[in-house]
């Protein structure tokens, strides 16, 4: 271990220091479409809209589409491009480091290194981790995914199949299907459960790659092998002892790694084992985690407690739509204090005027634009105004905030009237902040 320690020290130590042909848009329906977290029904009215130049979806689109000319232009990257070797020799295996561990001051060699919970350490977004490098190409699979789904210009489809191929099924290039090394910590461990939270955006590109299917980007030989490479990736899960430690935590990894194993089921064909952690998410879990006002306590621990209270209630909301497949409704599901999912974004609806529990919390760090997403889809499950009205007064603090995430969520959510084009103006004056995609 402290061979391996020393070795993972040295190297992230060191890290510390096209033209296009405009095309007219289809507004066929999407029916061999059939993600799973977005609403294909919405993604159709989008569409829809973009058809018939609606103004508001159209500058929405104008900024995907810039963004997707940039993804053109990346490289396919692979966790062969790392200059960090895993424990195991063998650069196939994903490894990251701890973001929130730093090398301890009093020790001559930093080690072991210590936490700093909210503090994240520059050497945790090095090229020896996979991570940096993983995320800019799911988002970038996002970008040319939606651009496709919009403009139906085959390049960004080819595109994002070649970057899926490369990370996940070209043998010489391709990830094991296993994540040992996740979120190492120099002079403590090789590899933790928490870094299983890393690859809670692959099911994004699983509906992603939805989006692609018209488009015959990837083969029917390339979507087999995918499921495969999911399926094993899914007995690793719940089979080794990390991925297990990862789907028993209290808090939000918890959540996450239950709701990925739902969702890797459900894609993979093995609804019974879905089911099974989706009653875990909310028939266990639940009642463990959230309190009788809402709230969930592990989360408001945190030093970002509005951020991680969205973050862990992203991960039910997940594991409710991998439910609506199955044909149940875990949305109104309640545990026998009567709390369930309405509860958990009653709780935080205040922060949007700092009221109730959040009239003194402070989260530096957190974009109340991102509550848009979810009261989006409160207001269409539970039909209450204050949702509605909700997302109405966020429209002026996302005006405030360096990104304006729900101008991406116009993109495969309703567009409510009282966002129009100025409106959208003044939230986003050059269409730069709407680049970031709409939930987590």
């Amino acid at each position: 271990m402290i061979k391996r320690a020393t070795a993972l020290l040295a190297a992230v130590g060191c890290l510390t220091a096209c033209a296009l042909n405009d095309q007219t848009p289809s507004a066929n329906k999407l029916t061999s479409v059939n993600p799973i977290i977005i609403n294909a029904e919405w993604l159709n009215q989008g569409l829809q809209r973009y058809s018939d130049n609606e103004p508001v979806t159209r500058r929405v689109v104008d900024s995907l589409i810039s963004a997707a000319d940039s993804a053109l232009e990346a490289k396919p990257v692979s966790v062969q491009d790392k200059n960090l070797i895993p424990p195991s020799g063998n650069k196939a295996d994903y490894i990251s480091v701890g973001p929130y561990w730093w090398p301890d001051p009093d020790k001559p060699d930093g080690l072991p290194w210590i936490k700093k919970d909210g503090q994240v350490n520059p050497a945790s977004k090095g090229s020896g981790s996979d991570k940096p490098a993983m995320n800019d190409m799911l988002m970038q699979i996002s970008s040319l995914s939606l651009a496709y789904h919009y403009t139906k210009r085959e390049q960004y489809a080819q595109h994002a199949a070649l970057l899926i191929d490369t990370w996940f099924l070209n043998p010489q290039t391709a990830m094991n299907p296993s994540l040992n090394y996740g979120q190492a910590v120099p002079g403590k461990s090789d590899g933790r459960p928490y870094g299983v939270i890393e690859t809670r955006w692959y099911m994004r590109m699983l509906d992603d790659v939805a989006l692609l299917a018209p488009s015959g980007a990837l083969s029917t030989r390339q979507q087999t092998q995918l499921k495969t490479w999911f399926a094993d990736y899914l007995q690793w899960l719940t089979t080794n002892p990390i991925g297990q430690q990862a789907c028993q935590a209290h808090n939000n990894h918890g959540t996450y790694c239950e709701a990925q194993v739902a969702f890797y089921a459900l894609y993979t064909g093995q609804k019974s084992l879905a089911k099974t952690f989706v009653d875990k998410v909310f028939k266990q879990r639940l009642a463990q985690q959230v309190d009788e006002r809402g709230a969930q306590p592990d989360e408001l621990a945190r030093t970002r407690p509005i951020h991680y209270s969205l973050f862990n209630l992203e991960a039910y909301f997940i594991a409710a739509r991998v439910a609506d497949q199955l044909g149940l409704d875990m949305w109104r599901y309640q545990t026998e204090q009567g709390i369930g999912l309405q509860q958990m974004i009653d709780f935080i609806l205040p922060a949007i005027k700092q009221q109730g529990y959040w009239q003194n919390v402070k989260d530096k760090k957190m974009r109340l634009g991102r509550l848009y997403y979810f009261l989006q889809l409160a207001f269409d499950k539970y039909q209450h105004p204050k949702y509605f009205n909700g997302m109405q007064d966020l429209l002026a603090i996302v005006a405030t905030e360096d990104r304006a995430e729900l101008a991406q969520c116009l993109l495969i959510q309703p567009k409510p009237d009282f966002i129009t084009l100025d409106v959208l103006k003044h939230i986003d004056p050059t269409g730069s902040k709407s680049a970031y995609r709409c939930y987590y």
